[in-house]
């Protein structure tokens, strides 16, 4: 049931045509946005205030009570709109684009309690780790000045959702993962606040410890919701969620990536990426740094992209695991299954053989990018027969790649300059000569 209702009283027109409301701020936009009461129980969020839902017709019996239109601030990275434009044809006008792009949208706005949103994340009726999504960044001192915000009133900004296009009652979390997060482990009592200053009556508290009015005037707190729903364009939500974050904490460009290029070859990049030796390799275990920047999925992309183009790299690396991404997106089944094995492969005998050195200078306890890929890249390039000979002698194997570490050429080419093409040529060569020998 929804806990509020709505009325005229919400909404007003003014002279120019917009409208003022419960969303905060003056609103102007295209006449096909239309004002409707918030649902509650028929599968909606239940909320208060109105619902704003951009039509995808115009209609003689849907007058145009109010017209308003929800902007999605701008971002630094424009990739996803550029595709969606390029998409649309050439030949369209810009009209044709700009009639396209408001039909893309249908979205509802809605007031929701912080109880109800805390539940329907715990339910996983709200996904708070989409596959598109950032990994966890905020600390306990920060989920704590949330919740100081909350009872001091101070305005938060609103959650996006996206509504599952195959699951009625069912949402993707867009923007809003952090806020949802700490709400929910506040609620459930795991958050204990701390290091507040405007409250500090609340550092120690969890939840359990308020007085019973501060727990219900807690919970009856709300977010502004506003949801994305099935009837949008598919790539809309991935879009939304690029303009916001790139808004706020910028994004790193593999978490760009993740968000620009979802599909299948993500899906495995992101499986892959759980391997356990990798991860201990450059430290990417969850609750890390590495691993709140998605460096392990990064990491693995860097292998697939230039293990097919080391020979042709152009220097540009980002360029390079972008174009990859986006080239093989949706690639057959059979070519994700070879990239699979491909990775598999490599990861394993390179840990069969050097174990926890496998990609660290002797001596030295953090692994290298540059030796990653030398020894990454020339695994691929050996036979199975070659391999099953290194496997059978890795002493032989380790004593002819230490001989490299002496090079100086191969030193420089492996710390220095790592992105520099005649540089990733060189160590990979060398690394494979080596090999070889071996074998």
């Amino acid at each position: 049931m929804a806990l509020g209702s709505w009325s005229p009283s919400h909404a007003t027109r003014n002279e120019t045509g917009s409208c003022r409301g419960p969303i905060s701020g003056k609103l102007d936009g295209p006449a096909d946005l239309h004002m409707r009461p918030a649902r509650g129980d028929s599968g909606r969020l239940a909320a208060t205030g109105y619902v704003c839902s951009r039509s995808l017709s115009r209609s003689a019996d849907k007058p145009p009570a109010a017209r308003a239109c929800l902007a999605v601030p701008m971002a630094n990275n424009l990739a996803l709109e550029e595709d969606r434009v390029r998409s649309m044809g050439d030949d369209m006008t810009l009209e044709d684009v700009y009639r396209r792009a408001q039909e893309s949208a249908v979205i509802e706005v809605a007031d929701t309690s912080l109880g109800s949103l805390a539940r329907l994340v715990e339910s996983g009726a709200i996904d708070i780790s989409p596959q598109f999504q950032r990994r966890d960044r905020w600390s306990a001192e920060r989920q704590s000045l949330l919740i100081e915000s909350f009872f001091l009133n101070i305005p938060i900004p609103p959650i996006y959702l996206a509504e599952d296009s195959a699951r009625i009652g069912f949402y993707a979390v867009i923007d809003g993962k952090q806020r949802l997060t700490g709400v929910g482990a506040f609620l459930s009592g795991d958050l204990q606040l701390r290091k507040l200053e405007r409250m500090p009556q609340l550092n120690g508290m969890r939840f359990k410890d308020l007085p019973i009015g501060l727990k219900t005037a807690l919970e009856m707190k709300s977010m502004r919701v506003t949801t994305l729903l099935r009837q949008s364009a598919e790539d809309l939500k991935h879009e939304v969620f690029l303009r916001l974050n790139t808004g706020g904490e910028v994004l790193n460009a593999q978490e760009i990536r993740n968000v620009a290029y979802g599909g299948p070859l993500n899906e495995l990049v992101y499986h892959l990426a759980e391997n356990e030796f990798l991860r201990e390799q450059f430290k990417a275990h969850p609750d890390t740094p590495m691993y709140r920047k998605m460096a392990d999925a990064e990491y693995v992309v860097r292998f697939l992209a230039l293990s097919e183009g080391w020979r042709r790299f152009s220097g540009d690396i980002r360029g390079e695991l972008d174009r990859f991404m986006a080239r093989q997106r949706f690639a057959d089944p059979s070519v994700l299954k070879a990239y699979r094995e491909k990775f598999e492969r490599s990861i394993r005998v390179a840990e069969a053989i050097w174990g926890p050195e496998a990609f660290k200078w002797p001596g030295r306890d953090q692994a290298l990018t540059g030796l990653y890929d030398a020894v990454m890249i020339a695994i691929t390039e050996l036979s199975p027969r070659a391999v099953a000979a290194l496997l059978a002698h890795p002493e032989t194997v380790r004593q002819a790649v230490d001989s490299l570490f002496r090079d100086v050429d191969f030193d420089v080419a492996t710390r220095q300059g790592t992105n520099t093409p005649g540089r990733l040529r060189y160590r990979v060569e060398q690394l494979n000569v080596a090999l070889e020998r071996s074998a």
